[in-house]
């Protein structure tokens, strides 16, 4: 896989940074820390190659890779917040933490649903915009063979001196912003328990010990 950026030409071999999403490390250690956000995503790019290319992609290998490289290092407090709007504030800190917890499992079979779909793609990056005060998109576009090209937005934020991953839309679509409608309505018409059993019950792997 080859990760080109807007102007042509290779930049370095890299693999298909998907979904995020969020996107998310897609933290990890050093490259955490890149003040360049179009750096950043190149970095998860290269991560992620090993694993796209070695012809065995699988659920199963995605979702190890997510869970060791990229669950501790999402911006899960910005997330909880926009996800539960208004009722963040109305949940003790028990509850924040606990809807944290779970709620990184569902973002990680997200991903992993995205991931396993490519193989051996291209990934190309357009531009990146900011968004004052912290945040910034990089816009890339994916291509894998036999299939249209993907674009997708990575929606990060920075803390400090370090870049974490909010989202990340494919084709215009925010899982994140579709879930935060989803469980607007469940909040307010079952609350909070209710929404916890919910998304306990629809997590396909391992669930945390907080469900």
């Amino acid at each position: 896989m080859a990760l080109t950026n807007s102007v042509g030409g290779t930049v370095k071999s890299a693999g298909l940074a998907a979904i995020v999403v969020l996107v998310a490390s897609i933290f990890f250690g050093a490259p955490a820390r890149a003040a360049d956000p179009e750096a950043y995503v190149r970095s998860i790019a290269d991560k992620l190659e090993p694993l796209l290319n070695n012809g065995h992609l699988t659920a199963e290998n995605v979702d190890a890779f997510l869970k060791a490289n990229i669950r501790n290092q999402l911006d899960m407090e910005r997330i909880g917040r926009y996800v539960l709007r208004k009722h963040w504030k109305e949940i003790d800190e028990a509850g924040q933490a606990k809807f944290m917890d779970i709620f990184q499992y569902f973002i990680l079979e997200s991903f992993k649903k995205q991931l396993v779909k490519y193989s051996k793609a291209e990934i190309k990056i357009i531009r990146s915009v900011e968004h004052e005060p912290a945040g910034v998109s990089v816009i890339t576009r994916v291509r894998v063979p036999s299939k249209s090209p993907v674009n997708m937005n990575w929606r990060l934020f920075r803390d400090e001196d370090r870049i974490r991953i909010f989202d990340v839309s494919v084709q215009g679509i925010s899982k994140l912003s579709a879930t935060r409608a989803e469980y607007k309505s469940v909040l307010e018409n079952h609350g909070f328990d209710h929404l916890i059993t919910e998304i306990c019950n629809r997590l396909e792997g391992p669930k945390p010990t907080s469900c």
